[in-house]
């Protein structure tokens, strides 16, 4: 199938950038700027395409004729709404000019000759270069000044997937589902953070393969979820495989060392007849994807059989057996013609009224009925809901081919009485490389313990599969080429180094520094009592200089040796999408078609609805979550000595320092809810999920001599637990390298007070009083909650004047009331909060809240000094 790439970019701008300014002459402004674009005249004909209507068909809501309610700016200025939020954001309207618009227009496109790449061009760079050299409210002006609560971008990103799709009717486009699996296994099966980065990153890279076919066919606008716009692998793509170098900068080594994609996407493709066009490009994703997976897997094998091979034919019998079979790669089509509203709600809700499976969406089309006849558009109003049913749809027959367990076959028996190798040290399902026999096995992995690739190299006692050896060598065979990558980016700090990333800054002692100097480096040196402890744990030999820095430091503190891994988690993204979270519709219309409505009694209960989900709530739902993924986590991560393994959108996984972790959690956490925050690279708005959003979180504090699988187990643990315990939380597990285990709960509202607690505890308050506390916490738990605080007062009461001056502040009397308080407060702040259909109700009783309490007044002291006692 051949796209007429005309006729896409003709979609994605037939409205200006700056309609919003001017409704009156948009379309003569729009044919100016398109003039620029293709370098020849578009005709009327041709602007008017069925897309556009389709698209604002798919996210309109009912409104009176235009000529009955206008909404134009207001004294320059434009009212918006958030679209997840429903916050309120005012739009200053600078002096503007069409020729600057075409001037930037012109910008991008010269000296590219092609029409698809000046598509490609101005669908990455235009918003951002208007916003950037002109003002920034180009980014975010409405595409519907009546309903403001999505962009012009959003709008003309749908508009020409449809137009790529050839929908020119709705029953012409299909969504296609693309996953990929497993996730969690393959990523914690891991015994380093290189090994943990490389499985997010195999990951990312495969699901990005898989879009490839949609994107070099149809664009990148034909992407529902994710969000492509900035994505650093699309823009190195865009300039290596379109030849946009020049036009597009190229992203960092970090950002494209950032494992940012999702492990599924959704797309608008073309459907055919039955469906069978849809199908080959699902095939085609499918088949790229594995494809890759083979390249990656390939790049590693000629890079050990070239070590291997001569000494040891036969190493890699069953390579390619478990390469093949490992990855669950899973499509799933829904062709646009086979979902009309009946079919949909007897699939979904096995009853044929709309109305009922879809209450809210039904009862905003009755704003349509409620118009007054002489003042209704003469286009049909009633399709709200359409798209969340069939994404909604699209998502259960996922849903469905996923339920279908996926078991790779068994390994193949040659012969009888077949010798098998051993078992792999990291994916216990899988036999080892190598020979079959015992002591050829341990010689040949002796053996093979020589070989290192960019400092990459398998540990003693370590034994692998296929699968644990490209996860550990994909990064110098693979993706240093594939990425542009040196050596020096593909490095990742040991366990033992992230613990100790703030003493090791004020020790002034530079990992990487060493590196450089020495040619290598490693955390374990920081705990060792004599400098040449490497010939027992077979560590390199320490540099002189630096074992006598690193003893003269410990003296003054020694160094941390837990650090915590934060799983970070969206709450209800599914109720998203359904638009079960959505503002009401009352909260998302202009204040005139509010009060339009409000005057009109019929319309009362579709303007206290939720706003139904369209394409371009959909888009801001996916670019809230890329921007979050792409522009904040990484730089929150790194600035607290922390290292993100992967940030897929609404999920975060990152090791960090102790001291720092509960900081990093709490401001993931503020920030994923935030509005319009901006960036602190660029300084740039982004849009976020807003304030109404939640996540949920587990913290897990472990040794950094602990197995990394274990340590993955914990935090995933405390992330259920929190989703269990209501969502919106954090819950922190703390793992002695004794065996003694602690867990607590702690919203995100009372973060505050335990960050105050950790700079008490660092500035050398005692913890004794904590720990009385938590000897009598079996007889106070049943007793009354006076009894409780009377008990907290006594016992912090009694410590030392350094201790209550830094837990009363200006009054160090006040220590123990102060903590009492602090009790009461964690009890409030942990009850469930009130929905729509039940009051607040206790996460707690107030037994397990003391002990609970007391658990984080111990966490706190554990966190601030990183090690026992």
């Amino acid at each position: 199938m051949t796209t007429n790439w005309r006729d896409v970019l003709i979609a994605y701008l037939h409205d200006p950038p700056d309609k919003a300014m001017q409704i009156r002459g948009h379309e003569s402004r729009a044919r100016k700027y398109l003039r620029v674009a293709l370098g020849d005249d578009v005709s009327e004909s041709e602007l008017k395409d069925p897309s556009d209507p389709l698209a604002a068909i798919a996210e309109r809501l009912p409104a009176p004729h235009w000529e009955t309610l206008k909404v134009s700016a207001d004294e320059c200025e434009f009212v918006t709404w958030h679209p997840l939020s429903g916050a309120e954001k005012r739009l200053f309207v600078s002096e503007w000019s069409p020729s600057d618009i075409a001037g930037t227009i012109e910008q991008l496109v010269q000296s590219i000759d092609d029409t698809e790449r000046r598509f490609l061009v101005l669908w990455r760079g235009l918003a951002e270069k208007l916003a950037i050299d002109h003002h920034d409210t180009f980014e975010r002006l409405p595409a519907d000044t009546r309903v403001p609560d999505h962009t012009l971008w959003q709008h003309l990103d749908t508009t020409a997937a449809l137009k790529a799709a050839e929908a020119g009717s709705s029953s012409n486009a299909a969504f296609l589902s693309f996953s990929l699996g497993p996730v969690q296994p393959f990523i914690a099966a891991a015994r380093s953070l290189r090994d943990l980065w490389s499985g997010s990153m195999i990951l990312a890279r495969l699901t990005f393969e898989g879009m490839l076919p949609v994107i070099e066919q149809f664009g990148p606008t034909a992407l529902v979820y994710p969000a492509l716009r900035g994505l650093p692998w699309l823009d190195l793509w865009l300039r290596d495989k379109r030849g946009l170098g020049k036009a597009i900068p190229a992203p960092s080594s970090e950002r494209r060392t950032a494992p940012c994609i999702p492990n599924r996407f959704l797309a608008i493709v073309p459907s055919g007849l039955d469906g069978d066009v849809a199908r080959e490009i699902a095939l085609a994703c499918r088949q790229r994807a594995l494809e890759a997976w083979q390249q990656i897997a390939r790049s590693v094998h000629d890079a050990l059989h070239q070590e291997w091979g001569s000494s040891n034919p036969g190493w890699d019998a069953r390579w390619s057996e478990q390469i093949d079979h490992y990855f669950e790669i899973r499509t799933s089509v829904l062709p646009w013609r086979d979902c009309g509203e009946a079919k949909i709600t007897k699939l979904l809700a096995a009853d044929e009224d709309f109305a009922s499976a879809f209450p809210d969406a039904a009862a905003v089309r009755t704003l349509a009925d409620a118009i007054p006849r002489d003042q209704r558009p003469r286009y049909d109003q009633k399709s709200a809901g359409n798209w969340q049913a069939k994404v909604e749809l699209s998502a259960r027959l996922m849903q469905a081919h996923r339920s279908i367990r996926h078991v790779p076959p068994s390994t193949t028996i040659r012969s009888e009485g077949e010798q098998f190798p051993p078992k792999c040290s990291l994916l216990g399902s899988y036999e080892q490389m190598g020979p079959a026999g015992l002591d050829e096995s341990r010689e040949f992995w002796e053996r093979a313990t020589g070989f290192s690739r960019g400092g990459v190299r398998v540990r003693d006692g370590e034994r692998f599969s296929a699968v644990a050896l490209v996860k550990r060598f994909c990064g110098p065979c693979y993706f240093r080429d594939a990425l542009s990558l040196n050596t020096d980016d593909l490095r990742h700090d040991d366990t033992a180094t992230v613990a100790a990333g703030l003493w090791l800054e004020n020790a002034g002692i530079q990992p990487d520094q060493v590196r450089r100097e020495h040619g290598v480096w490693s955390g374990q040196w920081l705990h060792w009592s004599h400098p040449d402890q490497e010939d027992r744990q077979g560590e390199a030999e320490i540099p002189r200089e630096l074992w006598t820095t690193i003893v003269r430091k410990r003296r003054d503190q020694p160094p941390p040796a837990y650090y915590a891994v934060l799983m970070l988690d969206g709450d209800d993204m599914g109720r998203w999408l359904r638009g079960e979270k959505s503002p009401r519709v009352r909260e998302i219309m202009h204040p005139k078609l509010r009060e339009y409505y409000e005057e009109i009694p019929a319309a009362h209960v579709g303007l206290n609805v939720r706003r139904p989900v369209g394409p371009a709530l959909h888009a801001a739902i996916s670019e809230a979550l890329a921007n979050f993924a792409l522009h904040f986590v990484p730089e929150i991560v790194e600035r607290h000595k922390g290292s993100l393994i992967y940030a897929g959108g609404d999920d975060v996984l990152a090791l960090l320092p102790t001291s720092t972790a509960l900081a990093v959690a709490k401001e993931l956490s503020d920030t994923f809810r935030s509005d319009w925050p901006r960036d602190a690279h660029s300084g740039r708005e982004r849009l976020l999920m807003g304030q109404r959003a939640t996540v949920s979180a587990g913290l897990a504090v472990v040794h950094y001599k602990e197995d990394l699988r274990f340590a993955l187990d914990a935090a995933r643990r405390a992330e259920k637990e929190a989703k269990n315990s209501g969502r919106n939380a954090l819950q922190i597990h703390v793992c002695r390298r004794s065996g003694e285990h602690a867990t607590a709960l702690c919203p995100w509202d009372f973060v505050p007070t335990v960050l105050n607690w950790i700079e008490a505890f660092d500035n050398k308050a005692s913890d004794r009083w904590a720990y009385h506390l938590r000897a009598e916490a079996e007889t106070l738990q049943g007793l009354s909650v006076d009894a409780m605080q009377a008990e907290i007062k006594r016992q912090v009461n009694r410590a030392e004047q350094r201790t209550r001056g830094l837990f009363g502040g200006q009054d160090p009397k006040s220590a123990g009331d102060q903590l009492a308080t602090a009790f009461d407060d964690y009890r409030a702040k942990t009850m469930r909060p009130p929905t729509e259909h039940q009051p607040a109700q206790p996460r707690l009783t107030d037994g397990e809240a003391f002990l609970q309490f007391i658990t984080l007044c111990q966490t706190a002291s554990f966190l601030a000094r990183g090690r026992d006692q």
